[in-house]
């Protein structure tokens, strides 16, 4: 499946461009699986275990520390 339909049906609560941003810079983001012509495919149990385990930043800060 791929990040667009994945957010639509599965991560809702996540932007398409917070994953778009993640698949790029976070290396414990899943890897793809499958190609579907330039579309990268992905297991979406994998990226449900991601979403679940992934750093937040504290509510009300933007400090990263």
């Amino acid at each position: 499946m791929g990040l667009r339909t994945a957010h639509g049906h599965h991560l809702p609560d996540i932007t398409l461009a917070a994953l778009r941003y993640a698949r790029a810079n976070d290396p414990s983001f899943p890897a793809s699986v499958a190609r579907r012509g330039v579309e990268l495919l992905y297991r979406v149990g994998n990226r449900k275990c991601w979403a679940r385990n992934r750093p937040r930043a504290t509510v009300g800060t933007t400090d990263l520390d």
